[in-house]
């Protein structure tokens, strides 16, 4: 029987849902919607079951993402995996795309010119106990962004991984707890966002031009979390991942970071990613 390769639909959520679920990953529905909201996907289909599927978004011109790349545990070996990827990868031929690999599917990215870049270290408690104190550097201050802000963090959001976001960061900012640190000049030096996703609470993204200004926006964020569920994913090659495990955030997973085309490379002393908005999104 030949499975059918199709565009993923609103209603294909159920299914993608239940795949999450019998795998164990976090995603609620919600996390499923907004995931398509941004993204496109595909879908593989036999006698009206989904066997599988897999996400990209595009974040610009040339930057793209792609994420929660499921197949049906029962199907393994067929080559679906395969499939979808290329299905995804056609899309976007001339784009550097990015996704965070577990150590099954390193084997299969890298034979389709995928390479290592670095690690992502996944950070989480079931309940916060050590709230950090909210130590601001001097000559910013901290406030909520707003519908205005958009624009800036925008721009800093790509000049961190080269990904351009607007709608997401709209998104980010309408919908979620969103806090910037600005100078007096109102100039933003980092953000960091506040939501629902998986078991409880995530931050991220997680923006910033250094580690103290990074601390400074997840601290922040962190006011109010005490006893909660709270997930963070970080760059290995920065510093948050030490500082967060000292505030009982165990390490979970460490899934690697793979590129297809150029890595990009943040400008010495510019913004940098020390949280993704998801692993799969990044």
């Amino acid at each position: 029987m030949t499975a059918l390769f199709r565009a993923m639909n609103a209603q294909d959520l159920e299914q993608c849902y239940a795949m999450t679920q019998q795998l164990k990953w976090p995603h609620r529905r919600e996390d499923w919607q907004q995931a398509m909201t941004f993204g496109e996907g595909v879908v593989i289909e036999e006698q009206g079951k989904l066997l599988g599927s897999a996400i990209l978004w595009r974040w610009g011109e040339r930057a793209a993402t792609i994420g929660l790349v499921i197949v049906d545990g029962q199907q393994q070996g067929r080559g679906l995996g395969k499939q979808l990827m290329l299905t995804l990868l056609e899309k976007v031929p001339d784009h550097n795309v990015r996704l965070h690999a577990t150590e099954m599917g390193k084997g299969l990215y890298e034979k389709l010119g995928f390479v290592t870049t670095g690690q992502i270290l996944q950070h989480q408690t079931r309940a916060l106990e050590a709230v950090p104190p909210v130590a601001i550097p001097a000559g910013v201050t901290l406030r909520r962004a707003q519908a205005q802000d958009v624009p800036p963090l925008t721009a800093l959001d790509q000049q961190a991984h080269g990904m351009l976001r607007p709608q997401l960061m709209a998104h980010i900012v309408s919908q979620h707890q969103t806090v910037l640190l600005e100078d007096a000049q109102h100039q933003v030096h980092g953000f960091a966002s506040l939501r629902r996703f998986g078991h409880g609470w995530a931050i991220g993204p997680i923006i910033a031009q250094d580690f103290p200004l990074a601390q400074a926006l997840v601290a922040s964020l962190m006011q109010g979390l005490r006893g909660e569920f709270v997930r963070i994913d970080t760059d290995a090659a920065l510093p948050l991942a030490g500082w967060l495990a000292t505030l009982g955030l165990a390490q979970v997973d460490n899934p690697t970071t793979m590129v297809r085309g150029t890595p990009w490379t943040p400008q010495a002393g510019g913004m940098q990613a020390f949280g993704l908005m998801t692993q799969a999104m990044a």
